[in-house]
């Protein structure tokens, strides 16, 4: 094989990520372009270029998909969504911080010898684990380049963020763990199979953030609530502190969220996928933790993953395939004298 054949084939390899009808009408003007700046002798397309063709090639996918969901009924929620899910993340990592439960002074003995009388769950301590630092800061990357409209930057930071948490392996309190997987699981198949953060921002109002805010502070509530009966605090506090308050503050906040969701007259579709969100969350928190075999995350199975991470998967899964299959319009009903007959 000629070198210039070796680099055509190649070029056609990276000219396959773009769309069927746009290949059909271009594949040949832009290869003879490729082709004609090539240097003498090159074999293979440079690192850059590739990677041009590529983002150029997403791109073009993603306004497609666009296109293709906005005149879809949860084409908008799904817009909303991809908005207002990775803010409701940075918020519920912010008062992780700054909501925290204080332990009583001397009421664990254990403790006040080793960490001094400001024992507590949550709060300034997470700042000093690394783990949580580049969580935090990750999400609020995520969050603002959705709030930008920077779809494409926001895809690829999300993957990033996946990837590195895949690998690193470094502990974040559970219920974050489990609303980062899911968030971000269905952010992506929202930035994907909606028209974009851009069309979200005109559609979100202050009812939504009323929501979110509520839910966030839900989450941080309940998280604490957990925190003290789980496996990991009842080896370290002897006599574990009564979180029912706690608890049934949670509870009502929930109520408090579905009801103003009702009342403002939130998108059911939106609706459904903070549902979906939550899910995993829920799951979490409702199942036994009296020993470190019961829990979700430290110990997961198969069974626990697909028991937890099942909902916000299939949800995702039929967004991003309702994006890509053509979109069925009835056919128009004929009028007119002879449509009586």
């Amino acid at each position: 094989m000629t070198e210039s054949a070796a680099l055509e084939r190649r070029y056609r390899r990276l000219l396959g990520w773009y769309p069927q009808p746009f290949r059909n009408e271009h594949d040949e003007e832009i290869l003879a372009v490729l082709m004609a700046s090539s240097r003498d002798g090159q074999r293979r397309p440079g690192l850059m270029e590739s990677a041009n063709l590529v983002w150029s090639a997403l791109g073009m996918r993603l306004r497609q998909a666009g296109s293709r969901s906005a005149a879809r009924p949860w084409a908008d929620a799904m817009a909303v969504f991809s908005v207002i899910a990775p803010v409701f993340l940075v918020a519920a990592s912010v008062l992780e911080v700054a909501l925290p439960y204080r332990l009583p002074a001397g009421s664990e003995p254990f403790l006040g010898r080793a960490l001094g009388d400001h024992t507590q769950i949550g709060g300034l301590p997470l700042l000093h684990l690394t783990g949580f630092d580049i969580a935090a800061g990750g999400q609020m990357i995520i969050a603002a380049l959705v709030l930008l409209g920077l779809r494409r930057l926001a895809l690829t930071a999300i993957v990033a963020y996946v990837v590195y948490w895949t690998v690193a392996r470094y502990w974040i309190p559970d219920p974050l763990q489990l609303l980062s997987t899911s968030v971000y699981m269905l952010t992506a198949a929202a930035l994907v199979a909606s028209p974009g953060p851009r069309r979200g921002r005109h559609l979100v109002h202050w009812g939504h953030w009323v929501v979110l805010f509520l839910a966030a502070v839900a989450v941080q509530v309940s998280t604490l609530a957990y925190a003290a009966t789980s496996p990991i605090a009842r080896i370290l506090f002897p006599r574990p502190p009564d979180m029912s308050t706690y608890a049934l503050i949670s509870i009502l906040l929930a109520v408090a969220v579905v009801g103003l969701s009702v009342v403002m007259r939130l998108d059911r579709y939106l609706l459904l996928l903070l549902g979906v969100m939550f899910y995993p969350y829920a799951m979490q928190l409702a199942y036994p933790t009296s020993s470190s075999s019961d829990n979700l995350i430290g110990h997961p199975t198969p069974a626990h993953l697909a028991l937890l991470f099942f909902p916000p998967l299939l949800v995702a899964c039929a967004a991003l395939v309702s994006a890509v299959m053509p979109l069925r319009v009835p056919a128009a009903q004929p009028s007119g004298p002879d449509s009586a007959a």
